[in-house]
């Protein structure tokens, strides 16, 4: 194997740590006594913020771009 195919297994290996550590995470939330609905509520609601502000970075860069048009 090459060092970009090393690379690109390490990368993967992180990715797969970090989603298990996500879901044993929220394992150890349930069994301490939230109910599922909660954490996917909160789940949800973070994604929503997340794409607010991802529509606020599109704005700016629009705006920004319509600024230098006029100059």
């Amino acid at each position: 194997m090459n060092k970009y195919q090393i690379r690109a297994l390490l990368d993967m290996g992180k990715i797969a740590i970090a989603i298990f550590a996500v879901i044993a995470i929220f394992n150890g939330i349930i069994m301490l006594g939230m109910e599922a609905t909660d954490l996917v509520a909160g789940m949800s609601f973070g994604v929503m913020i997340y794409c607010l502000y991802q529509l606020f970075l599109i704005r700016v860069g629009q705006l920004e771009s319509q600024d230098k048009e006029t100059k």
